[in-house]
């Protein structure tokens, strides 16, 4: 008796040769052997694969298998990436705005329009799942009722230019060796981050550590190296 339903593969472009080898195998004959098992287990599958890679480049390289690239062309389902839709940014921002305040338990936030019209100017280059972090992220530092574009932390700078059009490496203090003006610079940075996460979320230290994915006792440490623990 065959096994009957519908597989879904996540990212089909990122599995090695070996096991595309065996997907492939699985497709024609309609069957594959169980890790363990002696006997073929029979499968009548339909098959949706998903990937955000460029698969005929990926053929191309030798990095993906054409023949089980033309096997999944069937009925190929191209979706534009958020920039090229800016039509669906506002309803994905409000989904993920009512999905956060729900799971979070706050009170339902609204959009504010200044805010609705930042996100569809930004070219979000991390797709949906950037824009469902920017939501989430203001949800958290939302302190009224209304999301803000200061809580959406969005730059619409693309060229790295500063606002004034001067280039932000000539503001910085470059001198001495190498390895010196690293460290100068990733201190100044740390503490830059540290200093504008605390005001948003108003000196709380615990939400302050959460946000930058570091421990109590490290954000700790690093309040009193860059002298901010006063």
């Amino acid at each position: 008796m065959a096994h009957r339903g519908t597989l879904f593969l996540d990212e089909i472009g990122d599995l090695p040769l070996a096991l595309q080898a065996k997907i492939l195998r699985a497709i024609e004959e309609r069957s594959f052997d169980r890790v363990g098992g002696t006997t073929p287990l029979q499968v009548d599958v339909r098959l949706v694969a998903a990937t955000n890679k460029d698969l005929p480049a990926a053929v191309g390289a030798r990095q993906f298998r054409e023949d089980l690239y033309f096997r999944l062309s069937v009925f190929p389902i191209t979706i534009p990436p958020l920039r090229d839709r800016s039509e669906d940014i506002p309803i994905l921002a409000w989904y993920f705005v009512d999905r956060f305040c729900k799971d979070l338990k706050k009170p339902t936030l609204r959009l504010s329009l200044k805010s609705e019209e930042a996100l569809s100017d930004y070219a979000w280059p991390g797709n949906v799942r950037e824009l469902q972090n920017c939501i989430e992220r203001a949800v958290i530092l939302c302190e009224t009722r209304e999301i803000q574009p200061r809580h959406l932390h969005l730059s619409s700078d693309s060229d790295g230019a500063s606002p004034g059009g001067q280039d932000p490496w000539e503001l910085l203090n470059l001198a001495g060796t190498l390895e010196e003006a690293s460290v100068r610079i990733h201190g100044e940075f740390e503490r830059h981050k540290i200093t504008q996460v605390l005001r948003e979320v108003r000196g709380d230290r615990e939400l302050a550590a959460s946000l930058l994915k570091i421990s109590p006792r490290d954000f700790a440490t690093k309040l009193k190296q860059h002298r901010l623990d006063r």
